[in-house]
């Protein structure tokens, strides 16, 4: 059994971590979700993210964000493996699947990579907003609140892994991970 753990943060490494949200993926569907305001004690939060890290890898949109943001609280949530499949170990975060690094690889042609505009663009937005009313709070259902972010990554990585797989291109999350590194070619 797959598990990728979706993850976005509201806040900055001078700020600090004001809000998160995750969803967990398991093999592909959403099965858990976790959603926080936590402005000046992300600290009691933290276990949660090395427990996730350490049941799967980390999604993100533009995820170098993300890393650096609990790479500010805590270097290394300890020995992990490198993602769900792997049989290596390794002692950070990541490696993280980005959706936009995504994007931007297999759509080259865009001028926006922005999480609203890959889902306005890939005619996405009222998916997203069905799924978020199942799991956000009315005053979360929009962009930049942690967790209506996290499910709008996880919208893009799914559509993303259907269009591939449309095309012949069977994905795992070894190919993702390969592919979130900036600079791959296809």
């Amino acid at each position: 059994m797959s598990r990728l753990h979706v993850i976005d943060f509201e806040g900055t490494r001078a700020s600090g971590i004001g809000e998160y949200g995750a969803a967990t993926l398991i093999d592909g569907e959403i099965g858990e979700v976790y959603a926080a305001e936590c402005a000046e004690n992300f600290t009691e939060h933290l276990d949660l993210f090395i427990k996730l890290r350490r049941s799967g890898a980390f999604a993100g949109h533009n995820a170098s964000v993300e890393d650096g943001l609990l790479r500010h609280y805590a270097a290394s949530p300890g020995f992990v493996k490198k993602y769900s499949g792997a049989v290596e170990f390794v002692i950070t975060w990541g490696p993280w699947i980005d959706t936009k690094v995504l994007y931007k690889t297999f759509y080259c042609s865009l001028s926006d990579y922005s999480l609203e505009n890959l889902i306005k663009t890939f005619a996405l937005t009222e998916r997203l907003l069905s799924l978020a009313s199942k799991f956000c709070p009315p005053s979360k259902l929009g962009y930049h609140s942690a967790l209506f972010d996290a499910l709008a990554t996880c919208i893009l990585l799914k559509n993303l892994t259907m269009e591939l797989q449309r095309n012949g291109i069977e994905t795992s999350e070894e190919f993702l991970l390969e592919y979130s590194c900036p600079g791959k070619k296809i």
